[in-house]
């Protein structure tokens, strides 16, 4: 009998080779996402850090905005003063002289992470294995903070300051006695207030009815008024005023009676002397009434003689 060929492409060997192609495209693939270009000839320099916030493996290097390589390892020794190392594996064509800086920043709001490097001036090169110089760049929510707090803490002794005196003004009772009177003046004007809404609600259309009937009373006044026959009204004062004036012209005459007893002395003087005559007349006739009446009812004994 002879023997059967085995097989070199059977369907488990067709499987491994899938598998292995896609463990490494996965691989390649998730270093591509990462930025590690493995192709890429590249060498590893060391930075000692005291701390490392937001640091990870694959953390971005850059120069300028450009990438140049990625952080291949962490290391943490506590037997170090700076005791977290990081691996700096960076593109191979790039020269890195000394006193280079490798700085910690954020790259946004986020808290992102990238290491910028900042070559050096110096004239050597540093060789591969090297350690760069470490610097950490405060993000920008630090800066704000350190910008703000030490204002706000200023702030903030002002405003206890500021409480514990008011505190202790409140506390004085003074201010009991200002807030008392406050509020016996609120309740008085709201008194006030309350009158003065009646006021407006009942007395003054009162005052305004009435104010408006004397208005209307008074233009009816000044409309009789317009409608009176002025002219001849102001002839007859004129007419009455002419008569008033001659009256008094003749009261000053002298060539009348009642001009002359005013202005004439000596007949005033006549007058009176005439008065005070009477009168003494009078008060004799008074006195002796019998010297110059004679009156009997039933007459003289003379005539009742001559009677009989």
């Amino acid at each position: 009998m002879e023997k059967t060929k085995k097989k070199f492409w059977t369907t488990e060997v067709k499987i491994g080779l899938v598998v292995v192609c896609t463990i490494a495209i996965l691989y390649f693939g998730l270093n591509y996402l990462k930025g590690v270009n493995i192709f890429t000839p590249n060498t590893r320099y060391y930075v000692q850090y005291e701390r490392v916030d937001g640091i990870v493996k694959t953390t971005h290097v850059m120069i300028n905005g450009y990438q140049v390589g990625h952080v291949s390892d962490i290391v943490f020794d506590y037997t170090k003063e700076a005791p977290i190392t990081l691996e700096i594996t960076l593109d191979k064509k790039l020269v890195v002289p000394e006193g280079t800086i490798a700085e910690v920043y954020e790259t946004g709001l986020m808290g992102d992470k990238a290491i910028q490097l900042h070559l050096g001036q110096g004239p050597n090169l540093l060789s591969p294995g090297d350690t760069l110089q470490p610097a950490v760049k405060s993000g920008m929510i630090a800066q704000l903070a350190e910008s703000i707090v030490p204002p706000l803490k200023n702030l903030m002794n002002k405003l206890d300051t500021t409480v514990v005196e008011l505190n202790n003004i409140l506390a004085d009772p003074n201010i009991k006695k200002i807030v008392d009177n406050t509020e016996q003046a609120t309740h008085n004007f709201n008194l006030s207030a309350q009158k003065f809404d009646k006021l407006m609600d009942k007395d003054v259309p009162e005052i305004a009815a009435k104010i408006n009937n004397v208005s209307g009373k008074l233009e009816s006044i000044c409309t009789d008024l317009d409608n009176a026959d002025l002219d001849s009204m102001m002839i007859k004062i004129n007419e009455v005023v002419a008569d008033l004036q001659h009256v008094s012209a003749k009261l000053k005459s002298p060539d009348n009676t009642i001009g002359a007893l005013i202005n004439d002395d000596s007949m005033y003087n006549n007058l009176d002397s005439t008065i005070v005559s009477a009168n003494k007349l009078l008060i004799d006739l008074k006195e002796n009434p019998k010297r110059y009446v004679h009156f009997s009812v039933f007459g003289s004994k003379e005539k009742k003689e001559k009677a009989k």
